[in-house]
Protein backbone atom coordinates (compact mmCIF):
# COMPACT_ATOMS: atom_id res chain seq x y z
CA UNK A 1 0.00 0.00 0.00
CA UNK A 2 1.37 3.38 -0.96
CA UNK A 3 1.49 6.51 1.11
CA UNK A 4 -1.31 8.97 0.30
CA UNK A 5 -0.68 12.63 1.08
CA UNK A 6 -3.78 14.34 -0.30
CA UNK A 7 -6.58 14.37 2.31
CA UNK A 8 -8.83 16.27 -0.09
CA UNK A 9 -8.73 13.47 -2.69
CA UNK A 10 -11.74 11.57 -1.39
CA UNK A 11 -13.99 14.61 -1.39
CA UNK A 12 -12.91 15.90 -4.80
CA UNK A 13 -12.64 12.67 -6.73
CA UNK A 14 -15.24 10.34 -5.23
CA UNK A 15 -17.63 12.71 -3.53
CA UNK A 16 -19.58 13.42 -6.71
CA UNK A 17 -22.60 11.64 -8.13
CA UNK A 18 -26.05 11.32 -6.63
CA UNK A 19 -24.76 9.74 -3.41
CA UNK A 20 -21.93 10.75 -1.11
CA UNK A 21 -19.88 8.68 1.29
CA UNK A 22 -20.21 9.38 5.01
CA UNK A 23 -17.80 11.99 6.31
CA UNK A 24 -16.05 9.17 8.19
CA UNK A 25 -15.88 5.58 6.98
CA UNK A 26 -14.79 2.26 8.51
CA UNK A 27 -12.54 -0.36 6.93
CA UNK A 28 -13.72 -3.69 8.35
CA UNK A 29 -11.15 -5.96 6.71
CA UNK A 30 -7.43 -5.30 6.60
CA UNK A 31 -4.06 -6.70 7.62
CA UNK A 32 -0.61 -5.44 8.59
CA UNK A 33 2.44 -7.64 8.24
CA UNK A 34 5.23 -5.19 9.14
CA UNK A 35 5.66 -2.05 11.22
CA UNK A 36 6.08 -0.14 7.94
CA UNK A 37 2.68 -1.32 6.73
CA UNK A 38 1.16 -0.20 10.02
CA UNK A 39 2.46 3.34 9.53
CA UNK A 40 1.40 3.39 5.87
CA UNK A 41 -2.09 2.26 6.76
CA UNK A 42 -2.47 5.03 9.32
CA UNK A 43 -1.37 7.54 6.64
CA UNK A 44 -3.98 6.15 4.25
CA UNK A 45 -6.68 6.25 6.90
CA UNK A 46 -5.89 9.89 7.58
CA UNK A 47 -5.94 10.74 3.88
CA UNK A 48 -9.28 9.08 3.23
CA UNK A 49 -11.13 9.91 6.44
CA UNK A 50 -11.15 6.27 7.59
CA UNK A 51 -12.22 6.47 11.22
CA UNK A 52 -11.30 2.93 12.26
CA UNK A 53 -9.86 -0.16 10.64
CA UNK A 54 -10.19 -3.78 11.67
CA UNK A 55 -6.78 -5.40 11.33
CA UNK A 56 -6.54 -9.16 11.71
CA UNK A 57 -3.90 -11.79 12.06
CA UNK A 58 -3.26 -14.23 9.21
CA UNK A 59 -1.94 -17.76 8.95
CA UNK A 60 1.86 -17.98 9.44
CA UNK A 61 3.89 -16.75 6.49
CA UNK A 62 7.69 -16.71 6.07
CA UNK A 63 7.69 -12.90 6.12
CA UNK A 64 5.32 -12.75 9.09
CA UNK A 65 5.41 -15.87 11.28
CA UNK A 66 3.42 -14.29 14.15
CA UNK A 67 0.96 -11.78 12.75
CA UNK A 68 -1.16 -11.84 15.91
CA UNK A 69 1.71 -10.26 17.87
CA UNK A 70 2.12 -7.59 15.21
CA UNK A 71 -1.61 -6.83 15.20
CA UNK A 72 -1.58 -6.56 19.00
CA UNK A 73 1.33 -4.11 18.91
CA UNK A 74 -0.39 -2.01 16.25
CA UNK A 75 -3.68 -1.98 18.15
CA UNK A 76 -1.92 -0.86 21.33
CA UNK A 77 -0.02 1.84 19.45
CA UNK A 78 -3.19 3.21 17.83
CA UNK A 79 -6.08 2.14 20.10
CA UNK A 80 -8.40 4.83 18.78
CA UNK A 81 -7.86 3.83 15.14
CA UNK A 82 -7.26 0.07 15.00
CA UNK A 83 -9.54 -2.75 16.15
CA UNK A 84 -7.67 -6.04 16.51
CA UNK A 85 -8.78 -9.47 15.34
CA UNK A 86 -6.99 -12.68 16.30
CA UNK A 87 -6.18 -15.43 13.81
CA UNK A 88 -6.89 -18.92 15.13
CA UNK A 89 -6.90 -22.42 13.67
CA UNK A 90 -9.55 -24.66 15.31
CA UNK A 91 -7.51 -27.73 14.37
CA UNK A 92 -5.11 -26.77 17.16
CA UNK A 93 -7.74 -27.72 19.72
CA UNK A 94 -7.01 -26.49 23.24
CA UNK A 95 -4.17 -24.31 21.94
CA UNK A 96 -6.57 -22.47 19.62
CA UNK A 97 -9.02 -21.92 22.47
CA UNK A 98 -6.20 -20.61 24.65
CA UNK A 99 -5.16 -18.21 21.88
CA UNK A 100 -8.70 -16.87 21.63
CA UNK A 101 -8.92 -16.40 25.41
CA UNK A 102 -5.53 -14.70 25.56
CA UNK A 103 -6.31 -12.14 22.88
CA UNK A 104 -9.80 -11.61 24.23
CA UNK A 105 -8.00 -10.54 27.39
CA UNK A 106 -6.11 -8.01 25.29
CA UNK A 107 -9.38 -6.51 24.05
CA UNK A 108 -9.79 -8.44 20.80
CA UNK A 109 -13.38 -9.37 20.02
CA UNK A 110 -13.12 -10.86 16.51
CA UNK A 111 -11.68 -14.23 15.47
CA UNK A 112 -10.27 -14.60 11.95
CA UNK A 113 -10.44 -18.02 10.27
CA UNK A 114 -8.91 -19.49 7.10
CA UNK A 115 -10.72 -22.81 6.56
CA UNK A 116 -9.10 -23.04 3.11
CA UNK A 117 -6.04 -24.42 4.85
CA UNK A 118 -7.78 -27.76 5.09
CA UNK A 119 -10.76 -28.03 7.42
CA UNK A 120 -14.53 -27.67 7.38
CA UNK A 121 -15.65 -25.24 10.10
CA UNK A 122 -18.90 -27.12 10.69
CA UNK A 123 -17.07 -30.33 11.61
CA UNK A 124 -18.49 -31.32 15.05
CA UNK A 125 -14.94 -31.82 16.34
CA UNK A 126 -14.58 -28.02 16.41
CA UNK A 127 -17.66 -27.42 18.54
CA UNK A 128 -15.62 -26.71 21.72
CA UNK A 129 -13.77 -23.97 19.83
CA UNK A 130 -16.97 -22.24 18.71
CA UNK A 131 -18.52 -22.79 22.14
CA UNK A 132 -15.61 -20.81 23.59
CA UNK A 133 -15.94 -18.03 21.00
CA UNK A 134 -19.66 -17.75 21.67
CA UNK A 135 -19.23 -17.78 25.45
CA UNK A 136 -16.75 -14.90 25.16
CA UNK A 137 -19.22 -12.93 23.07
CA UNK A 138 -16.84 -12.62 20.12
CA UNK A 139 -17.57 -12.45 16.40
CA UNK A 140 -16.16 -14.70 13.68
CA UNK A 141 -14.84 -13.35 10.39
CA UNK A 142 -13.85 -16.05 7.95
CA UNK A 143 -12.12 -15.94 4.63
CA UNK A 144 -14.47 -17.25 1.95
CA UNK A 145 -13.64 -18.20 -1.61
CA UNK A 146 -10.33 -18.55 -3.40
CA UNK A 147 -7.14 -18.07 -1.36
CA UNK A 148 -3.79 -16.89 -2.68
CA UNK A 149 -1.59 -19.79 -3.90
CA UNK A 150 0.96 -18.70 -1.29
CA UNK A 151 -1.25 -20.58 1.18
CA UNK A 152 0.05 -23.82 -0.35
CA UNK A 153 -1.10 -26.49 -2.80
CA UNK A 154 -3.65 -28.01 -0.43
CA UNK A 155 -5.58 -24.78 0.04
CA UNK A 156 -9.04 -25.01 -1.52
CA UNK A 157 -12.05 -22.72 -1.65
CA UNK A 158 -14.59 -25.44 -0.97
CA UNK A 159 -13.51 -25.64 2.67
CA UNK A 160 -14.57 -22.04 3.16
CA UNK A 161 -17.91 -21.96 1.36
CA UNK A 162 -20.53 -19.92 3.27
CA UNK A 163 -22.77 -22.99 3.44
CA UNK A 164 -20.16 -24.55 5.73
CA UNK A 165 -21.14 -21.91 8.31
CA UNK A 166 -24.91 -22.43 8.16
CA UNK A 167 -25.04 -24.89 11.06
CA UNK A 168 -22.80 -22.63 13.15
CA UNK A 169 -24.84 -19.53 12.33
CA UNK A 170 -27.97 -21.35 13.47
CA UNK A 171 -26.37 -22.98 16.52
CA UNK A 172 -24.95 -19.68 17.80
CA UNK A 173 -27.61 -17.07 16.97
CA UNK A 174 -26.01 -14.42 19.18
CA UNK A 175 -22.60 -14.77 17.52
CA UNK A 176 -22.03 -12.56 14.45
CA UNK A 177 -20.51 -14.48 11.53
CA UNK A 178 -18.97 -12.31 8.82
CA UNK A 179 -18.31 -14.00 5.48
CA UNK A 180 -15.43 -12.21 3.79
CA UNK A 181 -15.32 -11.30 0.11
CA UNK A 182 -19.13 -11.48 -0.23
CA UNK A 183 -18.79 -15.24 0.23
CA UNK A 184 -16.33 -15.64 -2.65
CA UNK A 185 -16.92 -15.96 -6.37
CA UNK A 186 -18.23 -19.50 -6.06
CA UNK A 187 -20.11 -18.89 -2.82
CA UNK A 188 -21.84 -15.52 -3.15
CA UNK A 189 -25.25 -17.15 -3.67
CA UNK A 190 -24.84 -19.02 -0.40
CA UNK A 191 -23.83 -15.79 1.35
CA UNK A 192 -26.89 -14.07 -0.08
CA UNK A 193 -29.10 -16.90 1.20
CA UNK A 194 -27.62 -16.75 4.70
CA UNK A 195 -27.76 -12.97 5.07
CA UNK A 196 -31.37 -12.84 3.94
CA UNK A 197 -32.48 -15.63 6.26
CA UNK A 198 -30.42 -15.28 9.43
CA UNK A 199 -29.92 -12.08 11.40
CA UNK A 200 -26.39 -12.92 12.61
CA UNK A 201 -24.85 -13.51 9.17
CA UNK A 202 -22.96 -10.67 7.50
CA UNK A 203 -20.87 -10.28 4.36
CA UNK A 204 -17.90 -8.01 3.94
CA UNK A 205 -17.17 -6.51 0.55
CA UNK A 206 -13.40 -7.13 0.57
CA UNK A 207 -11.72 -7.40 -2.84
CA UNK A 208 -10.97 -8.83 -5.20
CA UNK A 209 -13.80 -11.39 -5.03
CA UNK A 210 -16.15 -9.01 -3.23
CA UNK A 211 -15.68 -6.33 -5.86
CA UNK A 212 -16.16 -8.97 -8.56
CA UNK A 213 -19.60 -9.79 -7.15
CA UNK A 214 -20.77 -6.17 -7.30
CA UNK A 215 -19.35 -5.58 -10.76
CA UNK A 216 -20.34 -8.87 -12.38
CA UNK A 217 -23.67 -9.81 -10.79
CA UNK A 218 -25.10 -6.54 -9.42
CA UNK A 219 -28.64 -7.90 -9.56
CA UNK A 220 -27.71 -10.64 -7.12
CA UNK A 221 -25.56 -8.35 -5.00
CA UNK A 222 -28.63 -6.16 -4.66
CA UNK A 223 -30.42 -8.96 -2.78
CA UNK A 224 -28.06 -8.72 0.21
CA UNK A 225 -29.72 -6.80 3.07
CA UNK A 226 -27.96 -3.41 3.33
CA UNK A 227 -27.91 -3.80 7.13
CA UNK A 228 -25.71 -6.89 6.79
CA UNK A 229 -23.01 -5.69 4.39
CA UNK A 230 -19.79 -4.09 5.64
CA UNK A 231 -17.11 -2.44 3.53
CA UNK A 232 -13.50 -3.62 3.74
CA UNK A 233 -10.31 -3.00 1.73
CA UNK A 234 -8.13 -6.08 2.49
CA UNK A 235 -4.76 -4.32 2.07
CA UNK A 236 -5.64 -2.70 -1.26
CA UNK A 237 -4.66 0.94 -1.74
CA UNK A 238 -7.66 3.16 -1.03
CA UNK A 239 -6.80 5.46 -3.96
CA UNK A 240 -7.92 3.05 -6.64
CA UNK A 241 -10.30 1.01 -4.55
CA UNK A 242 -12.75 3.45 -2.97
CA UNK A 243 -13.90 5.01 -6.29
CA UNK A 244 -14.48 1.54 -7.73
CA UNK A 245 -16.61 0.52 -4.79
CA UNK A 246 -18.56 3.74 -4.77
CA UNK A 247 -19.50 3.20 -8.41
CA UNK A 248 -20.18 -0.54 -8.06
CA UNK A 249 -22.32 -0.10 -4.94
CA UNK A 250 -24.33 2.65 -6.62
CA UNK A 251 -24.92 0.44 -9.66
CA UNK A 252 -26.17 -2.35 -7.38
CA UNK A 253 -28.63 0.05 -5.72
CA UNK A 254 -26.83 0.64 -2.43
CA UNK A 255 -26.35 4.38 -2.87
CA UNK A 256 -29.16 5.26 -0.43
CA UNK A 257 -27.53 2.92 2.11
CA UNK A 258 -23.96 4.22 1.91
CA UNK A 259 -24.04 5.31 5.56
CA UNK A 260 -24.82 1.72 6.59
CA UNK A 261 -22.36 -0.11 4.34
CA UNK A 262 -19.42 2.27 4.78
CA UNK A 263 -19.80 3.00 8.51
CA UNK A 264 -22.92 2.39 10.59
CA UNK A 265 -23.10 -1.40 10.25
CA UNK A 266 -19.47 -1.74 11.29
CA UNK A 267 -19.71 0.65 14.21
CA UNK A 268 -22.91 -0.99 15.46
CA UNK A 269 -21.39 -4.46 15.26
CA UNK A 270 -18.16 -3.40 16.97
CA UNK A 271 -20.12 -1.82 19.80
CA UNK A 272 -22.35 -4.86 20.17
CA UNK A 273 -19.42 -7.23 20.69
CA UNK A 274 -17.57 -4.76 22.93
CA UNK A 275 -14.70 -4.05 20.54
CA UNK A 276 -15.29 -0.31 20.90
CA UNK A 277 -17.28 1.76 23.37
CA UNK A 278 -17.75 5.01 21.44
Amino acid sequence: MGKQTAPEYRRNEIGGGPFSLPEKIVDFHNHVRTDKETDELIDLMNAYQVERTLIMGVYPLPACPDSNALVLAAAKKHPDRFVGGVYADPREGAKAIETVHRFHGEGFRIVKLFPNLGYYPDDPVFRPFFDAVAKLGMAVLSHCGFLNPAAGPDSAEYHSRPSRFEKLIRRYPDTPFIMAHMGGIAGFLEAAMLTTRTRNAYADTAPGQGLWVFKTVPQIAATFPPEQIIWGADSYDYAGLIPQYKSALEDAGFGPHFHKVWRDNAIGLLKRIGAITA
